[in-house]
């Protein structure tokens, strides 16, 4: 299961094209801080996953440079015979508000795979881009000149959203393990929807949110099938309603429980 820090969407998940970036651009998404219930939504006859019982605090910042994410994750998840096996993990990353330097850190405990760590950074420029892993054998991995950072891409599919384009496909990087921090991604963005605001979100509600679907995909693998998708709500402030994790044979659900406006550091 350590793809599930990864999914990250949140901080993976996460506009109009780069050339376009501005920084009173990005002041259309707000510093907030919102906790998920996660539970198991949907699972198929072949999957060994019985019960899932989790909780994942996610925090978008504005710094003075740059956006700051933190997400922490805590899953338990069940199996037959009473068998459990837990996953905790702290993602952080910077990313540049130009979207070109993303740095990130990753704490990782499971059951299965024990402690990890991950750090590194990556840049990208008009002449190259490249990721250093700072735990890595190799060190640097080129990326490809699609290559999007969490920010950017949930901005860059904003942007089509609203210019009423359906259909996206580019390289996300997410960072953590080598092995594990880019994707090929396809998403797919429905039409607006109009809602009452959540009471949940409090100062944080809009009237509306974008439907949006990832998938996505090893860089490297001729399957059709993707690693995993993301489904989510998300409105135009950044602000995630709520979102679903699909794998193979089983998905799970996060559903808001809490938010809170972050109030932005003087710079």
């Amino acid at each position: 299961m350590t793809h599930v820090s990864r999914v990250s969407f949140l901080s993976a998940v996460t506009a109009v094209f780069i050339s376009s970036f501005s920084s009173s651009a990005f002041a259309q998404f707000t510093s907030h801080r919102v906790v998920y219930d996660l539970d198991l939504d949907t699972v198929s006859a072949a999957a060994q996953v019985e019960t899932i019982d989790g909780q994942t605090h996610y925090s978008l910042e504005r710094v003075c440079d740059g956006w700051e994410t933190i997400e922490d994750y805590a899953i338990s998840f069940g199996f037959g015979q009473n068998a459990v096996s837990n996953f905790i993990s702290h993602y952080q990353t910077w990313e540049s508000f130009e979207g070109g330097t993303f740095t990130f850190a990753v704490t990782e405990n499971s059951t299965l795979d024990g402690d990890n760590q991950y750090e590194g950074y990556a840049n990208i420029s008009d002449s190259d881009a490249e990721a250093f892993y700072s735990n890595s054998e190799n060190g640097i991995r080129e990326l490809p000149e699609d290559t999007l950072f969490p920010t950017s891409h949930l901005r860059h599919l904003l942007g089509l959203a609203r210019q009423g384009v359906r259909v996206s496909q580019s390289h996300l990087f997410l960072g953590g393990e080598e092995d594990g921090s880019l994707y090929f991604v396809n998403s797919v963005m429905g039409q607006r929807k109009t809602v009452k605001p959540d009471k949940t979100l409090g100062d944080l509600a809009e009237d509306g949110y974008w439907p949006i679907n990832i998938a996505y995909y090893d860089p490297e693998s001729v399957t059709p099938e993707p690693e995993y998708e993301i489904s989510f709500q998300v409105q135009d402030n950044g602000v995630i309603r709520a979102y679903t994790v699909k794998y193979s044979d089983f998905s799970m659900k996060a559903t808001l429980q809490s938010s809170e406006l972050i109030k932005e550091r003087q710079c």
